[in-house]
């Protein structure tokens, strides 16, 4: 074989070995790509499995709807997802401006709580029925809430905010109580944190004379702010507000704000038509129902949360909008006012997130 030849040949095999890998090339790249098909395709298949195996699951351990209802506040909170219920940690810190100033109670009369008896339907950590009960001196309020560890910070701010007041007291009036002879304690028969505690009693009376002066009714008035001191007058509780257990109680002023969404996505139409009859049993004829409800549109956001709520969302058939209609038909509320916060300098101006339409009901008689 000549050397010409030769070279010939290798070019050849050399050649075809080119071709079969060019040829062959197209065929791994469909494997390849094919195989990474496959693998995507597992991955989610898996993704779906463990999805929908995680859903079931969740269901396994959700009670249901009378169980709820039956179950103790601690076990039911417990038993659900975190934030369910919509109690959120420091809540008011991320919608408030300032901590202890909350916009809405500038646009809402003091007639609905100076000197009555209030309920606040998921008060969170307290601080609106805590600043209820400093600035507006009702008879009773008391702040409940399904969340055990927020009633128990609520508790922690009243016993701070009282530890604070008892400073100031101290601070303001020690130079008064050291200019008093020691008879003078023996003859009124009391301790001296007892005269402290009266003395600034008295100048608060004082303040908020002059502050009222216009006020016809400021003897009465006085007597009121003797009478209703913080923190004799707020309470707090551990309450399922539709739960079964009954509490025996009745008040002049219902607070329900920012609330409603959480429970018709835990409980359905169900839930707010047992929350309306509870304010409704709770609520002394000529009282009010504050009902602040959260759009429809924010319940789509909260949809997915968990595979309850999204059955829920599916269900409802009662619509925020409709709650106005529903309250009057069925549980004998009359809509006597409806403040929308853009109308009001007061929230506008502030950097508050508090700014859905707040809704006073006064209930006409029993139901």
């Amino acid at each position: 074989m000549n050397e010409q030849f030769r070279k010939f040949l290798l070019n050849q095999e050399k050649s075809d070995v080119q071709q079969k890998k060019s040829d062959s090339a197209p065929q791994i790249r469909l494997k390849l790509q094919s195989k990474r098909k496959t693998n995507v395709d597992l991955g989610l298949e898996t993704f779906v499995q463990k999805k929908v195996k995680q859903d079931e699951k969740e269901d396994k351990k959700q009670p249901n709807l009378m169980e709820k209802l039956q179950m103790n506040p601690i076990d039911l909170v417990k038993s659900t997802k975190q934030y369910s219920y919509g109690n959120y940690k420091k809540y008011y810190h991320l919608r408030l401006q300032q901590k202890w100033e909350d916009p809405r109670l500038t646009i809402l009369d003091s007639i609905y709580f100076e000197n009555k008896s209030i309920l606040d339907i998921g008060c969170n950590d307290g601080t609106l029925t805590l600043l209820i009960a400093l600035k507006h001196y009702p008879k009773l309020i008391r702040g409940i809430d399904i969340d055990y560890t927020l009633i128990n910070k609520a508790i922690e701010q009243m016993v701070h905010l009282d530890d604070q007041q008892k400073k100031i007291q101290k601070q303001e009036f020690k130079p008064i109580i050291e200019d008093l002879p020691v008879s003078f304690h023996k003859y009124m028969e009391q301790p001296m944190s007892k005269a402290i505690e009266q003395q600034y009693i008295h100048q608060t009376i004082e303040d908020m004379n002059k502050q009222n002066e216009h006020n016809n009714n400021s003897i009465l008035f006085n007597q009121i702010a003797k009478n209703n001191i913080f923190p004799h007058n707020v309470y707090f509780r551990v309450q399922n507000i539709i739960g079964n257990k009954k509490y025996d109680e009745k008040y002049d002023t219902i607070l329900c704000l920012s609330i409603t969404k959480w429970i018709h996505l835990n409980f359905g139409d169900i839930g707010i038509k047992r929350l309306f009859k509870t304010i409704s049993n709770f609520l002394n004829v000529g009282g009010h129902l504050i009902l602040e409800p959260q759009e429809w549109k924010s319940y789509k956001k909260k949809k997915y949360y968990s595979s309850e709520f999204k059955q829920n969302y599916k269900e409802i058939q009662l619509k925020p909008q409709d709650f106005s209609k529903v309250l009057e038909k069925e549980y004998n509320f009359k809509l006597i006012q409806q403040i929308n916060p853009d109308d009001e300098s007061a929230i506008k101006k502030s950097k508050s997130t508090f700014r859905r339409p707040i809704l006073i009901f006064e209930k006409q008689n029993e139901i």
